[in-house]
């Protein structure tokens, strides 16, 4: 989720839950440090290593066990500046609950979306993901946004209570949509006598009606936009294909080179959500489950390996390529699925 949304959460549980006659505004400190401090993941780079973000980002940081170290020092640290600000008397230890709620916070709000968390590190390394919110979603940050500032302006943990309400309830609803998203979609697949080998229901941004669908059928990966509306039937219009990309592929790199050792990393973080498609000059393997527009199989993220462009006469070499780009004419057709104008759109009863 957006850092913004982190903070407000974290500060409304830091109100929530900050001890009846300590300071309310260390809590509400400690819990929004607590509720930000996982993604300093962001920072791991390395030149050597194409795949270090993916590879890190909500890795161990973003573990239970981890909440613990987190609360620790985002505590000793907010009791530390207090007393920089000549406001001393404020004990570190009653601020380890707003603490480790705030880190909570970040870890539930990061495991409702799609890219996949590592709540359980080090016990198991599965990424999870409940795939019922967007990365970034106004309608459920705006709201609590507003609630958030109420409720310090006014000292009040029941109007933070409400915002932390809200936002759960909103969740709720995205478990409740991506539920339905994903069983007309299975309707309507069978209707088409499609038995998929994978299946996956993706939200998309800033909403919690229209939803991405991504199938493996006979080789292909194909992918739909799935509109969900309350009280009307759900619409679903079928988009793009594309290869799966296999280890027999054409085009891909020799054993034991680095173009087969970036993809073999690439292939463990997407679990094989792999599209393929032969470029100019070499293949592109693509993470198939993330896309800017619902029906484009126009991956976010993927490694491309083969010259650097047509003319290059070095050897091959491999890249990850990111795309995130949209063009006029998208942001008309994403606006077209969303109202539910889109001319390849098909009733689900």
């Amino acid at each position: 989720m957006d850092n913004l949304t982190h903070a407000v959460l974290g500060l409304s549980a830091g109100v929530v839950v900050a001890r009846k006659g300590g300071s309310l505004s260390a809590a509400a400190v400690a819990a929004f440090l607590a509720a930000e401090i996982p993604d300093i993941d962001v920072f791991i780079r390395s030149v050597d290593d194409p795949l270090a973000s993916f590879r890190w980002h909500r890795h161990f940081t973003h573990s239970f066990s981890f909440m613990p170290i987190w609360a620790v020092v985002c505590a000793g640290f907010t009791a530390w500046f207090f007393k920089w600000i000549n406001k001393p008397g404020i004990n570190w230890r009653e601020l380890i609950i707003p603490a480790l709620a705030g880190s909570l916070t970040h870890l539930l709000c990061d495991g409702c979306t799609s890219y996949g968390t590592m709540l359980l590190w080090p016990f198991n390394e599965i990424r999870y993901a409940w795939d019922c919110l967007p990365i970034i979603d106004i309608f459920a940050t705006l709201p609590l946004l507003v609630l958030t500032i109420i409720a310090l302006a006014k000292s009040s943990k029941k109007i933070a209570a409400v915002g932390l309400i809200w936002f759960c309830s909103y969740a709720g609803l995205g478990i409740y949509q991506h539920a339905r998203a994903e069983k007309s979609l299975r309707v309507w697949l069978n209707q088409q006598k499609i038995s998929p080998e994978r299946l996956a229901v993706k939200p998309t941004i800033s909403n919690l009606i229209l939803w991405r669908g991504v199938w493996l059928h006979e080789g292909q990966w194909q992918v739909a936009a799935v509109r969900v509306m309350p009280f009307t039937d759900t619409l679903i219009a079928p988009g793009e294909k594309r290869l799966a990309w296999t280890l027999s592929s054409v085009g891909n790199p020799p054993p034991g080179s680095e173009g087969e050792k970036l993809i073999t990393d690439f292939t463990r973080f997407t679990q094989g959500w792999n599209a393929y498609s032969m470029e100019a000059s070499g293949i592109l393997i693509g993470d198939i489950r993330f896309a800017m527009l619902p029906d484009s199989t126009r991956s976010l993220w993927s490694v491309y390996y083969g010259k650097k462009d047509k003319s290059y006469p070095g050897l091959d070499s491999a890249d990850v390529i990111m795309d995130r780009k949209i063009q006029e004419a998208d942001w008309a057709h994403l606006k077209d699925l969303l109202l539910g104008e889109d001319k390849n759109y098909q009733k689900v009863n």
